[in-house]
């Protein structure tokens, strides 16, 4: 009886184990894949370019006088101290993403160093107690290291993205501008994100004491600001030692929007590490077609007054106006015809008689069905490929022809729609015109 009893408490204490994992994902807010039923919804197909962030990482390159988190083709013979170019040496990020970060203050002779993100806290008597060092994440790849000799740090494919600082906090993510929505569209954006932060050296635990504020966000408007008010977060969650998946919705209000992932850690800990792979984003419910406005037609009305001034003179003003006149839909036209009846009727003594009923009914016309042709409808071939990869030409111009968009551009060249519109500074994407010259490279 005691046996079974002990093996009855082990059944039930390795049950309570199991389930408690669970537990934890949902008091957390955070989502494990492999814990989720399948969803019931039908997604609209993966919008975004290089979504598990594979392949060579390359260096980021934007204007010495721009927005540092604007990329712009790296020259082919770069100098790092002279020209317009400035490339990102420590700054690494796969085809179709971008890197962007809140820039230290450097200059401590700044009234205001202290309060506007300080690269350094220097040891004097000026320095405040809780000053904390804020620097630009060095952003790389996670291929070769540390997943090759410690805990993996991608989802799936060859790679992830990775960004980290070294005693210091930061305030950072990468982004991706996309093309090809509609407005209306409601859009899902979700991404696997993982923490490590730890003032030991141990890769496979961190100091949960610290605070990541991990986050995600889509800005309906297309925009490539990382401060814009008008990108909608998630709310800052943790997810240490494991990826988890964060997930923002939003209805577009341009034929573009922008993905963005963020981190802001509390403590400037030996290792402030984030790692990010495998997005999405997605049409959950399309937009809903816009109701045609009534057609609307004018007419003059004329009217004629009599008027007697002061002095008893009287004359004949004739009066112009013109009315806006909305069309009443048209009743269907019906027509009359006469139905007759008849009855015979037996009264109580016996004497049978016939009555004849006649009344009138209205008769509304079936609409005839049109006919239609079994001949098959051919759709005609466009002369050149609207998407696809051409070579750049040596020129590297292109001159805009009907029909163009700066999207079908940007895939046919294979460029990042980001960077087609700082190399041409583009202020809005939508107005391009036939005839327009656009630099390529």
């Amino acid at each position: 009886m005691q046996f079974k009893r002990l093996v009855t408490v082990l059944i039930v204490t390795a049950a309570f184990l199991a389930v408690l994992p669970l537990t934890v994902l949902a008091t957390s807010g955070q989502t494990d894949t492999t814990l989720q039923p399948a969803s019931a919804e039908t997604l609209g197909p993966n919008l975004l370019t290089n979504p598990g962030m594979d392949g060579q990482y390359v260096k980021q390159c934007s204007a010495r006088n721009g927005a540092h988190w604007v990329q712009v083709p790296c020259p082919a013979d770069y100098n790092s101290e002279v020209g317009s170019i400035k490339q990102w040496e420590t700054t690494q990020v796969p085809y179709g993403w971008s890197a962007w970060w809140q820039q230290p203050n450097n200059n401590f002779d700044d009234p205001n160093f202290f309060n506007t993100y300080p690269h350094f806290c220097p040891d004097r008597e000026s320095t405040p107690a809780d000053c904390k060092a804020w620097h630009n994440p060095e952003y790389r790849d996670t291929l070769g290291g540390p997943q090759e000799t410690g805990p993996s740090r991608k989802v799936a494919g060859d790679n992830s993205q990775k960004y980290f600082t070294f005693y210091s906090v930061h305030e950072a993510g990468i982004y991706q501008v996309v093309s090809g929505v509609k407005p209306g569209d409601r859009l899902r954006f979700s991404v696997f994100q993982e923490a490590w932060s730890t003032g030991a050296n141990d890769p496979s635990k961190s100091d949960l004491g610290q605070r990541m504020n991990l986050q995600v966000g889509l800005d309906p408007t297309g925009g490539n600001n990382p401060w814009s008010s008008n990108i909608i977060w998630s709310a800052p969650a943790e997810s240490y030692d494991k990826f988890s998946q964060f997930t923002v919705e939003a209805v577009a209000r341009s034929t573009v929007v922008s993905v963005w992932t963020k981190s802001r850690p509390d403590m400037p800990l030996q290792h402030v590490d984030v790692y990010v792979d495998e997005a999405s984003l997605n049409v959950v419910q399309g937009a809903k077609p816009a109701k045609p406005a009534p057609v609307k037609t004018t007419r003059v009305i004329t009217s004629t007054k009599v008027i007697t001034n002061s002095k008893g003179i009287t004359s004949t003003v004739i009066v112009t106006r013109t009315v806006v006149v909305t069309p009443v839909p048209a009743k269907p036209a019906t027509s009359t015809r006469i139905v007759t009846s008849t009855k015979i009727i037996t009264g109580s003594n016996g004497i049978t008689s016939t009555v004849v009923t006649t009344r009138t009914v209205a008769v509304t016309p079936v609409a005839t069905k049109p006919v239609t042709s079994t001949k098959p409808v051919v759709s005609p071939t466009p002369s050149q490929p609207i998407s696809g990869t051409l070579p750049i030409p040596a020129s590297g111009i292109y001159t805009v022809v009907k029909g163009d968009s700066l999207s079908k551009i940007a895939r046919r060249f294979g460029i990042p729609l980001a960077t087609l519109i700082a190399l041409n500074d583009i202020k809005d994407p939508d107005r391009i015109e036939a005839g327009m010259v656009l630099k390529l490279k």
